[in-house]
């Protein structure tokens, strides 16, 4: 016998829930403090310091026509240079004496006599420390001994008219600036006559053992004398910068006066002109 089949349950599957994606918590970092810099205490702004004011320059302003630069404070030093009217030279030292500036010439040190020059905020003003020696004098080459002496004139003015010398220096020299010559000023007078200018009187003049160019036709006059820096006077003649032996103006000089008969008259005289200077004037008396 044939058994009917039997039902057997086909078991169910029961649907299951996705599940859903849950979220990661993260975490939150805690907060930090910042550090803040520290504040600088502030400071006192120094004062401003007073800028020291420069101190002036020593100058020397040069006042006559023309002045000469030596290399030493003397005219025996060879020249360094010529300045002229108005040049402003800086001054850095003087001599012990003090006549003569140690001064910047052509960025070289130079000297100048003082009484060329005016000088500004010299007061300060030391001896320079290195001051050049002058130079050694020239020798004289010495004259041959001769057999026959020269006779020595016991009255240099034997011939004048037989009385001996006339005239006779009574003032100067004195010496004013002149760079054109060596110009003469020279007053023959008679003190026992209230200096009354004498006229038709000259001179004869040397340097270096030449005669210089005084013509004869110049004279002094009478009447009426002429005022100058130094003096009055009644005789002017200027030898020519040309004219001079050595083409200079500063230097000695030797003469004497003639008279109208172009005789000695008058005893020898000498004069030496400074450095800067060129006006001579000398005052004869035949009293």
């Amino acid at each position: 016998m044939t058994l009917p089949p039997t039902w057997t349950p086909t078991p169910t599957v029961s649907a299951t829930d996705t599940p859903k994606p849950t979220a990661t918590p993260t975490s939150t970092p805690a907060s930090t403090n910042t550090p803040v810099p520290p504040t600088e205490a502030p400071t006192d702004t120094p004062a401003p310091t007073a800028t020291p004011k420069p101190k002036p320059v020593a100058k020397a302003i040069v006042t006559a026509p023309q002045a000469n630069l030596r290399k030493g404070p003397g005219t025996t030093h060879p020249k360094a240079g010529v300045a002229k009217k108005g040049d402003a030279l800086v001054i850095i030292g003087k001599n012990k004496a003090g006549d003569w500036w140690q001064v910047q010439f052509n960025g070289k040190p130079a000297w100048i006599y003082k009484n060329l020059v005016r000088a500004e905020n010299a007061g300060g003003i030391k001896v320079a420390a290195a001051i050049p020696t002058p130079p050694p004098a020239p020798t004289a080459k010495p004259v041959p001994p001769t057999n026959t002496p020269q006779p020595v004139a016991s009255n240099p003015c034997a011939k004048s008219g037989g009385g001996g010398c006339l005239w006779h220096l009574r003032s100067g020299p004195a010496f004013a600036p002149n760079v054109y010559g060596l110009k003469l000023t020279f007053g023959f007078v008679h003190g026992g006559r209230g200096d009354e200018a004498q006229g038709s009187y000259f001179v004869w003049l040397e340097k270096n053992g030449v005669k210089l160019p005084i013509p004869d036709s110049v004279r002094s006059w009478t009447g009426a004398k002429r005022s100058g820096p130094n003096g009055e006077y009644n005789y002017e003649y200027t030898v020519g910068l040309s004219d001079l032996p050595d083409k200079k103006i500063e230097g000695c000089y030797t003469g004497w006066v003639l008279n109208g008969y172009a005789e000695q008259d008058s005893p020898q005289f000498q004069f030496c002109v400074p450095d800067g200077q060129g006006e001579v004037w000398m005052l004869f008396d035949q009293n």
